[in-house]
């Protein structure tokens, strides 16, 4: 507990009590790397003979899939570089560290992978016109080993146990292209026994819409996280209730929840009491961290007590113009030890 007094014109006592917490999402970040490592040097290897393959075979199912898996080794660098700088100690003007670096990054993989979709849908609607002959054989073996290479990379990423949106993002990437390896499957089995060449625009169309749908998502959470609401986990009405049914705070003036990164989150709030004891007031800020760590999950809170809701009014609240209060007048700028001004 500190305390605070200010001459600037009236006097201020407040009590600050701060807790930090290392959430779980940081525990398994050298899995999370490892893992990305292996994904990224499996894509590496498998890119290069996937984009042979499409070029020789003409197949845009098996293109779209190479082009996909070249934003995948993109996005597995991305989500590397973030992971790394997410471990930056605080210094200067960054009082944060770079923990939200991982949620630039799952927003730009995001955005990456709404303009391949767009470059997908532009091709499949020209090719669905006008379909190119396509060599069924090279597609279903390339496809089949894409797919079992971009599983393992997906398994690799989801057995990190790593809850971060940037992680999720990288999967997003493989589980997409996945989804492009099966299509490049079916196309081939189709034009194999069918010889309908058009099979081949119309899956990747449907291959797009599918890598769209959870886009979304991913795009959705990871702009909340930048723009600083609340996790969805969080009940915000339930969690005021439970800081305001401790009977020392008489009002909650000032709330905030937000996440620094995936997991991260970090809860501020001014509440009002008729208590003076700082000491006192100090335990039951350990207590209510506690009951709100058990209810939501915040390890990182910051609670600040004052006696009264206009103690402070904001920077641009005080003029010039305003009379000091009569205790400051008479010279009365102390306030006694152990207790919160009136």
């Amino acid at each position: 507990m500190t305390e605070h007094e200010h001459s600037h014109g009236h006097s201020h006592s407040h009590g600050h009590s701060h807790a930090h917490g290392h959430g779980h999402a940081h525990d398994y970040t050298g899995m999370a790397e490892q893992a990305l490592w292996v994904a990224l040097w499996l894509n590496v290897g498998f890119l290069v003979i996937e984009v042979v393959a499409g070029l020789w075979s003409n197949s845009l199912a098996l293109l779209s899939d190479a082009g996909h898996m070249v934003s995948d080794v993109l996005a597995l660098l991305l989500a590397l570089v973030a992971e790394r700088l997410a471990r930056t100690k605080p210094s200067g003007s960054y009082t944060f560290g770079l923990k939200r670096v991982p949620i630039l990054g799952a927003f730009a993989n995001a955005l990456s992978l709404l303009v391949i979709v767009t470059f997908i849908f532009w091709e499949a609607w020209h090719r669905f016109q006008h379909p190119p002959p396509i060599k069924g054989w090279p597609v279903l073996v390339v496809g089949v080993a894409g797919l079992i290479v971009n599983l393992v990379s997906a398994w690799w990423l989801h057995r990190s146990e790593s809850d971060s949106l940037n992680i999720r993002g990288a999967m997003l990437h493989l589980l997409a292209d996945a989804l492009g390896s099966v299509g490049a499957i079916v196309a081939a089995i189709v034009v194999m026994t069918v010889q309908w060449q058009a099979i081949d625009a119309l899956v990747s169309a449907l291959i797009g819409a599918l890598i769209l749908l959870s886009t979304l998502p991913l795009l959705r959470d990871s702009i909340k996280v930048l723009l600083q609401a609340a996790p969805a986990h969080i009940d915000i009405h339930q969690l005021r209730e439970k800081i305001g049914s401790f009977q020392e705070v008489e009002e909650i003036a000032d709330f905030h929840v937000w996440e620094i990164n995936s997991g991260d989150v970090i809860l501020s709030a001014i509440l009002l009491t008729q208590q003076g004891d700082l000491e006192h007031l100090q335990d039951i800020s350990d207590e209510i961290r506690q009951s709100i760590c058990s209810l939501a999950g915040i390890e990182h809170a910051t609670f600040e007590w004052r006696t009264k809701k206009n103690d402070f009014m904001g920077c641009s609240a005080t003029t010039g113009h305003e009379e000091p209060p009569q205790d400051i007048r008479e010279g009365k700028t102390n306030v006694e030890e152990g207790s919160l001004p009136e």
